[in-house]
């Protein structure tokens, strides 16, 4: 019992060292996130996709790097564009680089990676948020057009409404605290402060999860397993690190953190982490979770899934070995 309780105590005095370092970047990423949604910036051009034509795909993919949504969150809103006429290429690049990247993601993956980390990833969630918009493009004539995609015509109306009737779809923003704060005091500072909270608890949950996973991992797991794999520039590594994130539900500021975790640098050193693996952790965990492909299955024919998944998994080994390849020091 006492082995137990000093184990216990060692745990929570890591967790605690890590989460004081990752704090000031979590707040910065928090604050540019809950002023973003305060004045709605993603809602306004989320609106405006359906008006860009040839330009709707960039568009989605500039508003997914800004977007603070993770996957799951993403999927509904998806999902809500294409009902209202959204054609599947833009839909399908911005449910691909939503999760990637964040101003908190970019945030947190600066302080905990580097800044050549964050630029490294915001430059790959754009390129795989393309390709899956360009190569949804060029499907649309083999059965993936808005009429052919989904299983079954989902009924009308608003997906904010709270008797819409498919439940998985059904959006329960109204009753965030934001939401009740805005219905009650149209007070832009009070709405901000509560966004700035609920964003705090949502993106702090996922940080703490990583954290807590790298600290267990690293008590009862043999480093040298792991590190081996993070800091491996072979392209097996690549290959076990993608195919082990697939099931994995791992948010992109949940994976930065168990990769800083296993590190834990002293402020300005660099991390050991190598391109390739660290390209497959942060872009192949976000992407793939199975929520997601649970929804997927439920609402959309199987070929969107498959069309999804070849995306995602051969994106992430693509963007992994092509990193690895190039000269360059993140």
């Amino acid at each position: 019992m006492e082995h137990f309780s000093q184990a216990l105590m060692e745990l929570g005095a890591e967790l605690w060292k890590e989460f004081l370092y990752i704090l000031p970047y979590l707040l910065i990423g928090v604050l540019c996130e809950a002023i973003i949604r305060t004045f709605k910036w993603h809602v306004k051009i989320r609106k405006a996709l359906t008006h860009y034509g040839m330009l709707a795909i960039p568009a989605a993919v500039l508003l997914g790097l800004f977007s603070p949504l993770c996957a799951c969150a993403t999927l509904p809103l998806v999902i809500s564009l294409l009902v209202a006429g959204l054609p599947l290429a833009p839909a399908m690049a911005l449910l691909v680089t939503s999760p990637i990247m964040s101003p908190s993601a970019f945030s947190m993956i600066s302080g905990m990676l580097g800044t050549n980390w964050a630029l490294a990833i915001l430059v790959c969630a754009g390129l795989l948020g393309l390709l899956a918009g360009y190569v949804s493009q060029l499907l649309r004539p083999f059965g993936f057009s808005e009429e052919e995609i989904f299983r079954k015509q989902l009924p009308a109306g608003d997906f904010h409404d709270p008797d819409y009737p498919v439940e998985s779809l059904r959006c329960e923003c109204g009753q965030q605290l934001s939401h009740r704060v805005d219905r009650c005091t149209h007070n832009k500072f009070l709405v901000f402060m509560a966004r700035f909270w609920e964003g705090l608890q949502k993106i702090g949950k996922f940080a703490l999860l990583g954290l807590l996973i790298e600290v267990v991992a690293i008590m009862f797991i043999p480093n040298e397993w792991i590190t081996g794999l993070l800091e491996g520039e072979g392209i097996a590594s690549i290959v076990i690190l993608t195919a082990a994130t697939v099931p994995l539900h791992l948010p992109q500021v949940t994976a930065a953190s168990m990769l800083f975790g296993f590190y834990l640098p002293e402020p300005g050193q660099v991390i050991p982490l190598a391109k390739g693996a660290g390209i497959a952790m942060l872009i192949g965990g976000p992407v793939s979770a199975l929520p997601v492909m649970a929804v997927f299955m439920t609402m959309f024919k199987p070929r969107v899934l498959a069309l999804y998944l070849a995306i995602c998994v051969g994106g992430t080994l693509t963007l992994a070995i092509l990193l690895r390849a190039l000269p360059i020091t993140l």
